[in-house]
């Protein structure tokens, strides 16, 4: 369908100057960046807004004098002073840029809104997210989703991140955090390494050999270990980690003992996340409790343009889904 032809059934119509003539535009950035100095107040201030030099803005304002004709600008010394030319093509040049800004953002806005877009680390995205979602998606059939995998930092604005999930909050300052709750690690095997191993005897009859060892990786150094286990236990046993089975991540420590090979110390909700009867048993007291809660992050200027999370039906939804139903009630 040609330009013409959308327009007329919309009810528009090309009158002879405009099939005689192009529309007068100057370039883009140069209005962005006359409009930017006139509102900052000088060409340094708007080089840091448009992420450019300020002899970059100059230059654009330059460009904009050079295609109208006209000077804007009287440069004095450092200063910059508006010219009848300038006082008078600003207003509409100002007016018309925000409604290009928000045309354009209402649009993306729309988009992104048709759906959610959630973040998560890799240890919680097939235990723990992906079977909330599944849920979510029964009350919520209309709602597509995007889960994407990603290790923190995340930058949430430039990425269009309806909600991150993650563990702990203090690389997301700037953001709305919902703590969702604070977990407990537990031994967790199958029921036949249960049987053969831990039954009659206890965890401290388990050869260094067949534990799990969890290493959460360089940003981390604060997670459950079996020599905290066994210390909290009162159990004076260092077991030797050469010995048994080393792994990068929780999610990895689980399967393997889901698979039998050994027994892993895992946080207790994302053991418990899929069918527990089926794929193993928690066992062991005590539990060691997690340093730092789980938190959802929702991006901030996402929260001011919705009027907080649970102004945004979809996305309340999907946080209740996300707090499992015997989490501790004094943490979420």
């Amino acid at each position: 369908m040609s330009l013409q032809t959308e327009k007329c059934e919309a009810g528009l119509s090309f009158s002879d100057s405009e099939r005689a003539a192009s529309m007068l535009l100057p370039p883009l950035n140069a209005l962005k960046a006359f409009e930017a100095a006139v509102r900052l107040g000088g060409f340094t201030p708007a080089a840091s807004e448009l992420g450019v030099s300020p002899a970059a803005v100059s230059m654009q304002v330059k460009n904009a004098e050079a295609f109208l004709g006209k000077t804007l600008f009287h440069r004095l010394n450092n200063r910059l002073l508006l010219t009848d030319a300038g006082r008078t093509y600003y207003p509409a040049i100002s007016e018309a840029l925000t409604a290009i800004s928000t045309a354009t953002e209402n649009l993306i806005e729309t988009e992104a809104r048709s759906g959610l877009a959630v973040s998560t680390i890799q240890s919680l995205a097939e235990n723990w997210v992906a079977p909330a979602i599944s849920r979510f998606r029964e009350a919520f059939p209309g709602t597509g989703i995007e889960l994407r995998i990603e290790a923190d930092p995340v930058d949430l604005l430039n990425t269009r991140t309806d909600l991150r999930v993650t563990y702990e909050s203090n690389l997301y300052p700037q953001h709305t955090q919902l703590p969702l709750f604070k977990d407990v690690a537990h031994p967790f095997c199958t029921q036949a390494f249960y049987d053969s191993h831990v039954a009659g005897s206890g965890i401290a009859a388990v050869p260094d050999a067949l534990l799990i060892h969890t290493d959460w990786g360089e940003q981390y150094a604060s997670h459950p270990t079996w020599a905290n286990w066994f210390r909290a236990a009162g159990l004076a046993r260092n077991p030797n980690m050469r010995k048994g089975l080393r792994v990068g991540g929780a999610a990895v420590a689980l399967e393997l003992a889901r698979q039998g090979a050994g027994i892993a110390l895992v946080p207790k909700m994302l053991a418990e996340a899929k069918h527990p009867a089926s794929l193993g048993v928690v066992v062991g007291e005590p539990g060691l409790p997690l340093p730092y809660a789980y938190f959802a992050i929702v991006p901030q200027s996402a929260a001011q343009q919705t009027g907080a999370a649970e102004k945004n039906p979809p996305l309340q939804a999907f946080l209740e889904e996300l707090i499992p139903k015997d989490a501790p009630e004094e943490t979420h």
